[in-house]
């Protein structure tokens, strides 16, 4: 059967391109209605990483290590790492809650802090498509998870380009690429199939470097409970969809259980 022409490649890419729509409405908040407002993405971003936390370790990474074994762990550390390298070695300059930030306003610093997001975008795009792949009801938790921080990201884009000058189309467009290269790695990893334990298990050190480091801090800067409160909600809304849906594991190839339909025939 073709990529384009399996139901569950069809779903995928749907999903995809749902969580793209979130990139692009955070960029639209950010030019349109948010400017000076940082409060209210600080609130999202602390739900979005209240949601990641809780879906990764009760749900992402016991699925990578169940796929591939132990070894997965060294996987989600490297992701982990990797992460923070992207953000504080090639894109040096690259900030969270940039719209409340005036220094290193260069286009060069822009393009950086894009390309180090668009390594991020690219990366959820494979995770949603290899957890769904793996597991019906995980591809739709982890797309939740991508859906709650591709807001803030394509905040993030659009504030870092705004204050370095640029108009509200061109902050556009820079969520817009967010959301080209999370289709971009669904595409990838459906067309190369690489393996789900490894694509998982990276996407759990990435995502708990992001909820920890990125999110979180932004959702802190809240003085009082709020940050608090956003970030238990986030745990709660993972825990109500992870109750809600089914634990089933139609992709693994252990052993099953088949009820014999045949009648019992009795030698006498």
């Amino acid at each position: 059967m073709s990529i384009a022409g399996s139901p569950a490649w069809s779903l995928v890419y749907a999903l995809v391109a749902v969580a793209c729509l979130a990139t692009l409405l955070g960029g639209w908040l950010v030019v349109r209605f948010l400017g000076g407002r940082a409060s209210v993405m600080r609130h999202v971003s602390g739900a979005a990483a209240g949601y990641l936390v809780a879906a990764t370790l009760a749900r992402v990474l016991p699925e990578a290590l169940h796929l591939g074994g132990d070894g997965m762990a060294v996987w989600a550390i490297g992701g982990f790492l990797a992460v923070h390298v992207i953000e504080h070695g090639i894109t040096p300059h690259f900030h969270y809650g940039e719209e409340s930030a005036k220094h290193g306003a260069t286009a060069a610093a822009g393009i950086m802090a894009l390309a180090g997001l668009s390594m991020h975008s690219f990366l959820d795009g494979m995770s949603i498509m290899a957890a769904v792949h793996a597991d019906y009801s995980l591809g739709i938790l982890v797309f939740f998870g991508v859906l709650l921080h591709r807001v803030p990201e394509g905040a993030t884009i659009s504030s870092i380009f705004l204050v370095r000058g640029s108009g509200g189309r061109m902050a556009l467009s820079a969520a817009a690429a967010l959301a080209a290269a999370a289709l971009l790695g669904a595409f990838c990893q459906g067309a190369l199939r690489i393996p789900e334990g490894q694509v998982l298990a990276i996407a759990a050190g990435l995502a708990l470097y992001v909820a920890c480091a990125d999110l979180l801090p932004q959702a802190q800067k809240e003085k009082g409970w709020k940050s608090t409160v956003a970030l238990a909600v986030g745990a709660l809304l993972f825990a109500a969809t992870n109750h809600l849906l089914p634990h089933d594991h139609p992709g693994h190839s252990g052993p099953t259980q088949q009820v014999d339909l045949e009648p019992v025939h009795h030698i006498r």
